[in-house]
This record gives C-alpha cells, sequence and structure tokens, in this order.
C-alpha cells in the first residue's frame, strides 16, 4: 500500500497533491536567475543596480517575472573593493503574483 494511500486512510479522506516545484503558494516561479555585478559608491546604490540587473534579466522569461518583490529565494550578495566602491549581484527565482497565469511563450524563445 502506497504512503499516499495510508495518508487517505488515516486522514479520513483527504486528499494527497503532489505540487510541481515551480508553483508555490499559489505563485509560478521559474527557475534562479542572477544578475550581473552592480557598482556603487554605497552599498544602497549597488544594490539598487543589482536588483534592476536582475529584474531585466528575469523579464525576459515573460511579463510580470522581472518584479523583485514576487521573487522567491532571493539573495543579495555585496562586498567592497579596495577603492571603496561596493559591488553587489542578485539572484532569486522569478515568480508571477498570486493567481497570475503564465504567458503561453517566454520572450528569450522569440
Amino acid at each position: 500500500m502506497s504512503v499516499c494511500w495510508r495518508l487517505k486512510l488515516a486522514l479520513a479522506g483527504l486528499v494527497c497533491v503532489t505540487v510541481p516545484s515551480a508553483v508555490h503558494a499559489g505563485k509560478t516561479c521559474a527557475d534562479p536567475v542572477e544578475g550581473g555585478v552592480s557598482s556603487g559608491t554605497t552599498q544602497e546604490e549597488a544594490l539598487v543596480g543589482a536588483q534592476e540587473w536582475w529584474s531585466s534579466r528575469a523579464g525576459a522569461l515573460g511579463e510580470g517575472y522581472g518584479i523583485w518583490d514576487n521573487a522567491d529565494d532571493q539573495a543579495l550578495e555585496c562586498s567592497k573593493d579596495l577603492k571603496g566602491d561596493y559591488k553587489c549581484k542578485a539572484s532569486a527565482r522569478p515568480c508571477l503574483p498570486d493567481g497570475a497565469p503564465p504567458e503561453k511563450q517566454s520572450k528569450l524563445g522569440m
């Protein structure tokens, strides 16, 4: 007897559902995207540039994917070079807002 079937019996009819890894809490997400390294005289300037670079790359997947605030697994890495400038890089899984359907094809395939 499968684990799912045992769970169904044990939980009085609750259904076991396998959710694809690309769907998180009602959102459709793509594979992780990395932006390039952005420089700035302040860390804030470099962070903004890194997020904009990430948004540009993620936006190539289709409308809505380039919105940083919708992304999962956000990571920002920053360092300061010997000249005192900041270097930052952003990476994240681009996601559409809850309930938004994905486009039929990404802009990358055009």
